[in-house]
């Protein structure tokens, strides 16, 4: 009988001789409570794997860290180092393996992998955990996708010679050169030949498309099925270092598909009424389902989420809102689904900027019509009440300005909370000018304004409460212990990245764009802000984890709230790097941005 349990991350790894070696040289070790097993600077010999009990990490402060229970290990980092920062104390009797650091650093040697476990950086770590994920569509590149042997053509061949070679090649499109320049030819161009009086001599270039929607060949074919909903378009050019390859056909990507997904795309596409959306939003809620089930991750859902929704948002508002008062108003939509940040549907985020000619009136009857379907489409209404159906959030666009400008001049709680919930807006219907100018407008008071930027971060901190006392909690679980992702995790990096690109006039409102475009600007370090990426993902797989539970048991959706003991000992390791690696970036806000004076 095996002494050492190897059925959990990372000793699962381990071979037949690399187990005997661990079995010979480990030790059980009972620990009474409050026993201290490890000391700050203490030299460490031995690494500890939890059999039952608890142990808790503390800070030179005493602030709870971490807490460790069965199958979880400590302190893997400090054995390489030499000592530990912190101190690890019993807050339940525990029993503990004890495994020498001399058989430790003999497998590390041997099983890189296991090594790797512990001691790759954060990035790594998520990034290993998503090799093991992605299949299918999401691991396919557009390389071995598109089309290789396309149809090319000169732009002075006649339409009938496109008609032949397509005939021959069996394909819906060629590719013509004319003037230095590559356009595309497609069957459609066939009926709009005939219904302008076209000839069948003409030359090829009279009727190509010059203005091509392309994707790169290293790109992934998931993009490429992005690209073609949100640009309604059926088929991409495929570039090779910036040159015209081929051509990426719909067909061909539907050939990754296990899904219907895309079929989502297409019936908002052809909704002519308010009832043809019923169905569409619940077949949504399905491909989320069916896609989380084939690996893909939840910040790509969030983007493929984040078209959809747009087109549904869009067409809904198109059917509600009379064709004069659609010209004189701007749709938008704010906070995570402002960001692509959001999967699943949760309250609805979204304003309305109106011309100062509209018909106040015929917007207000229209606003609450359109809040109201939202509600029957399964987004719930706002509980901040952000939605078009209140009047702070639908203005004219000379009143919309005056107020957003009042929240950067004057630092209050809320009005650096309702600034921050603006910035991430996105338009989505109507005439995108007016956010525009509303956005123009509102950087004039933002500009080098250090009181201003210091209250904005410090929303940062609002939920120091539950970080500080989660941990302190779950020591004493007389009842099942949740963790809220979205305070602990996901909140405080959106709003201090949010406040960092305010802060460096950074245009783009999606999380993952801010870090790379702040790194690239040096205002991160590029090796942490690769981690922070990776613990946000993996922290947003968590809340989806959250709210699929919750959709399975038929519960009330409670995307934020995660079960801690459904968690895998993989997961809950992932979890506490993700947390560390959040707890050091808030450190980074209150000494960039001084909220500590």
């Amino acid at each position: 009988m095996e002494r050492f349990d190897f059925g959990f991350a990372p000793y699962v790894s381990l071979n037949h001789v690399q187990r005997q070696m661990l079995q010979e040289s480990v030790d059980i070790v009972f620990f009474n409570d409050d026993e201290v097993i490890i000391q700050p600077q203490q030299k460490i010999e031995h690494l500890y794997v939890v059999i039952k009990g608890a142990i808790k990490e503390l800070n030179t402060e005493g602030e709870v860290m971490a807490v460790y229970r069965a199958r979880d290990t400590f302190d893997a980092r400090a054995l390489i180092e030499g000592s530990s920062q912190h101190q690890f104390v019993v807050a339940e009797q525990a029993l503990v393996y004890s495994i020498p650091k001399s058989t430790v650093q003999k497998i590390i040697e041997d099983n890189p992998r296991f090594g790797a476990y512990f001691y790759a950086s954060v990035a790594e770590k998520f990034a290993n955990l998503n090799e093991n994920e992605l299949t299918g569509l999401f691991s396919a590149y557009v390389r071995d996708a598109y089309r290789k042997k396309a149809v090319w053509l000169d732009g002075s061949d006649t339409i009938l010679m496109v008609a032949q070679k397509m005939k021959e090649h069996k394909s819906k499109s060629v590719l013509i050169h004319h003037n230095n320049q590559v356009g595309l030819l497609t069957e459609s161009m066939f009926r709009e030949l005939l219904l302008n009086h076209g000839s069948p001599q003409d030359p090829a270039h009279k009727w190509a498309v010059f203005d091509l929607i392309s994707i790169d060949m290293n790109d992934f074919v998931f993009n490429a099925l992005l690209k073609m909903m949100q640009c309604s378009v059926q088929r991409l050019v495929v570039l090779d270092n910036g040159e015209v390859i081929g051509v990426l056909e719909q067909v061909d990507v539907l050939a990754y598909l296990s899904n219907h997904s895309h079929l989502v795309a297409q019936r908002l596409e052809s909704a002519t009424t308010l009832e043809d959306l019923n169905g569409i939003a619940a077949q949504m809620t399905q491909s989320i389902l069916v896609l989380r089930n084939n690996g893909l991750r939840a910040p790509q859902l969030a983007q493929l989420m984040q078209v959809l929704n747009s087109s549904l948002f869009e067409k809904a508002w198109r059917m509600i809102a009379p064709p004069e008062l659609y010209e004189q108003s701007c749709l938008i939509v704010m906070g995570s689904e402002g960001r692509g940040e959001q999967v699943l549907k949760t309250d609805q985020d979204n304003a309305l900027i109106l011309s100062e000619n509209a018909d106040l009136a015929m917007a207000e009857q229209a606003a609450l019509k359109f809040s109201e379907l939202l509600a029957q489409l399964g987004y719930p209404p706002c509980k901040g009440n952000i939605m078009v159906s209140n009047p702070m959030w639908r203005k004219p666009l000379p009143e919309f300005k005056k107020m957003v400008g009042e929240w950067a001049r004057k630092a209050t709680g809320d009005n650096m909370m309702n600034l921050a919930i603006f910035l991430d807006s996105r338009v989505v219907a109507g005439n995108p000018a007016y956010l525009d100018e509303v956005n123009q407008y509102v950087r004039q008071f933002l500009n080098n304004d250090v009181g201003m930027l210091m209250a904005f971060a410090r929303a940062v901190e609002q939920f120091d409460g539950d970080e500080q006392g989660f941990f302190s909690r779950i020591l004493h679980r007389n009842e099942k212990e949740n963790m809220d992702v979205k305070k602990m995790g996901l909140f405080p990096v959106v709003h201090g990245i949010r406040a960092l690109s305010l802060e460096n006039k950074v245009s783009e409102t999606n999380t993952f764009e801010r870090i790379q475009k702040l790194a690239q600007l040096n205002v991160l370090d590029a090796q942490f802000a690769q981690d922070l990426a990776e613990a946000q993902r993996y922290l947003m797989d968590m809340r989806l984890k959250a709210g699929l539970a919750c959709l399975h048991d038929g519960k009330v959706l409670a995307p934020n709230q995660l079960d801690i003991d459904s968690l895998s000992t993989m997961e809950r390791d992932l979890l506490k790097d993700a947390l560390q690696v959040v707890k050091r970036f808030k450190n980074i806000i209150r000494m960039h941005f001084r909220l500590n004076t």
